[in-house]
């Protein structure tokens, strides 16, 4: 568990130091600009004040004393804020400046530090007052404690706002994993900035939980139609089921006696176990197809046109009408060759069941890196209302008629063409050229002979 408030305090701390630091650095400059120009103009009659003594000092008659020098300089000019003292050399030593060193640096770095001008044995120095230096001085020691103030009150209100928005995704993922822990895997992805190390981690985590979302919506989906394939196999197999359990019962109860009815319950008996025979081949081919393709056993190279001409002549004994077959060219693809026959076989049976004896054609192309197969037939035609579900398992048109059906045949077509890697789609649904087409990827540059 996450310790928030120790967290919070020291990324608080370490942000208001930084902060600190770069606020403070930024107001004494301020600070140091500001000061110059309110020194400046007594700078600049400082400088001036020393370049009048210097002149006087040079141009002074041999023999002048320091203080007529002196008279002669404050008379003419104006010196206010600015002394100009006479020091003998002998009292150099021991006149003060009446400023502390830290002073003269502060006020040597705005050009406001004491000047010494020397003639024969003595010299002027020159400086600003020191009440006039001290209350510029006093302003900017007050201004700077007002400027670490600020920074300090700045940096520590950033840091806090730093501090939660960088927290945030940290504290919020926290919660939707405690959330998922919980088991409650509602979709709820964090709008959060990618700014930090954290909004990295936020971005992560909407991955994941979408991947999980995901997940588990697909497996809704799959048990919801694992239970819906569960009921529509069972309402199949029920009607038959009753049939041969009627006619069981019956013969049981000694029913029957005559011979002509008792041939009819045999055959009745017979067509319902047929029925039930084969709607349990085409549940069984579905589950083997559903298995997928991380269990086929290793794909081998699969010569189509062999297997559609199979198919054809194993369907043209029973036709009451001709299939025709045409191919323009070899036809090779990798995969099962199980999964062809079932995707073409179960196609020209479909053709002949709902063709209403009508000729069958089946054509393969190879063409561009792509394999095309179509079945036509001349029925009835798929209605508009019929073309979008007719892939679906237990499905069965409004056009079916009398034809008996399972509603299987197609969804093993369409399992078994994207094994291959593939699709079916309905290419024509109008009467009389119903057309279905498989499409899927052809080997090209090699030919049964040479295929291991």
């Amino acid at each position: 568990m996450i310790d928030r408030s120790s967290l919070r305090f020291r990324l608080t701390a370490f942000y208001t130091v930084g902060g600190f630091a770069l606020f403070t650095t930024f107001g004494f400059l301020l600070l140091a600009v500001a000061f110059g120009f309110t020194t400046r103009p007594l700078a600049s009659s400082l400088a001036h004040v020393v370049r009048s003594v210097e002149a006087s000092v040079a141009s002074a008659p041999a023999g002048e004393s320091l203080e007529s020098i002196q008279r002669r300089v404050v008379a003419r000019e104006s010196t206010d804020g600015i002394v100009v003292a006479a020091i003998a050399a002998a009292a150099m030593r021991q006149v003060p400046l009446g400023i502390h060193s830290g002073e003269i640096n502060i006020a040597g770095f705005f050009a406001l530090s004491p000047t010494f001008v020397p003639l024969r044995d003595g010299g002027f120095i020159i400086f600003a007052a020191r009440t006039e230096l001290d209350r510029m001085l006093a302003g900017f020691f007050v201004a700077a404690g007002v400027v670490l103030a600020l920074a300090l009150w700045a940096a520590w209100v950033l840091a806090r706002a730093l501090t939660r928005e960088a927290l945030r995704p940290l504290f919020t993922v926290t919660a939707e994993l405690e959330r998922f822990a919980r088991g409650d895997f509602g979709p709820s992805p964090l709008q959060i900035a990618r700014l930090t190390e954290f909004g990295d981690l936020a971005s992560a985590y909407n991955a994941a939980a979408a991947n999980v979302t995901e997940a588990f919506g697909e497996r809704r989906r799959v048990e919801g139609q694992i239970r819906q394939f569960v009921a529509e196999a069972g309402h199949e197999l029920r009607t038959p089921l009753t049939v041969v359990a009627g006619y069981v019962d019956v013969l049981r109860r000694g029913g029957f006696d005559d011979v002509e009815q008792r041939r009819d319950a045999f055959a009745a008996l017979a067509t319902e176990i047929k029925r039930m025979r084969a709607l349990v081949e085409r549940l069984m081919t579905l589950a083997r197809l559903d298995r997928g393709l991380e269990v086929q056993a290793e794909p081998e190279v699969v010569d189509v046109g062999a297997i559609i001409k199979q198919a054809v002549e194993s369907f043209a004994v029973i036709a009451e009408a001709p299939i025709a077959f045409e191919l323009s060219s070899e036809a090779l693809v990798l995969g099962a060759p199980d999964d062809v026959y079932e995707a073409v076989a179960n196609l020209i049976e479909n053709a002949l069941k709902y063709g209403e004896g009508t000729p069958v054609a089946v054509s393969v192309v190879s063409s561009g890196g792509r394999l095309a197969v179509r079945v036509r037939d001349g029925g009835p035609g798929i209605a508009l209302d019929d073309r979008e579900r007719i892939f679906e398992r237990f499905y069965r048109g409004a056009e079916r008629g009398a034809v008996a059906g399972s509603g299987l045949g197609l969804s093993i077509v369409a399992k078994a063409v994207e094994r291959l890697g593939g699709r079916v789609v309905l290419e024509d649904g109008r009467p009389g050229s119903t057309t279905f087409l498989l499409e899927m990827p052809a080997l090209e540059g090699i030919s049964v002979g040479h295929a291991s």
